[in-house]
């Protein structure tokens, strides 16, 4: 089982403590660290392997799901820019990370997580406890339109 399954299975049993919001097609949740303050993703509830397996009404639908979770970011943090990615080279699960960016991150002109890539930073130094997440994760739960 993936890292997101694993995640989606501890929401299905009310023991995920990232756990944001449920959409209709995935779930939103806060990210295990923060080395961008709202670090987030969406998790496609289903295991699906690769965007063209999903239905179109199901693609189109966990597009609007993506954009709600991006407004409630942007509402909570106020970041100068938004980044987006849908990788799953590793987790091999339909997930996008949301990545807000600030005007004080170094590299904010360039791909993210160019300090962890350029090995200048550790992960490691911005995981959070569950207590942190299930903060954060209210303050951004209270800033959901959909």
């Amino acid at each position: 089982m993936d890292l997101i399954c694993e995640r989606i299975k501890l929401w299905e049993e009310g023991k995920n403590p990232y756990f944001i919001h449920e959409f209709r097609n995935s779930i939103f949740v806060i990210g295990d660290h923060q080395f961008y303050k709202g670090y987030s993703l969406l998790l496609l509830k289903r295991h699906v392997r690769e965007l063209h397996e999903l239905r179109n009404e199901e693609y189109i639908e966990l597009q609007q799901e993506l954009m709600i979770a991006g407004k409630a970011i942007v509402k909570t943090f106020n970041p100068w820019k938004m980044n987006y990615q849908c990788l799953g080279n590793k987790d091999e699960h339909v997930h996008w990370h949301i990545l807000p960016r600030y005007e004080d991150d170094k590299y904010h002109n360039t791909l993210p997580m160019t300090d962890y890539m350029k090995g200048e930073i550790n992960l490691k130094d911005f995981i959070i406890s569950e207590n942190e997440a299930k903060d954060i994760a209210k303050t951004i739960r209270g800033n959901i339109d959909d």
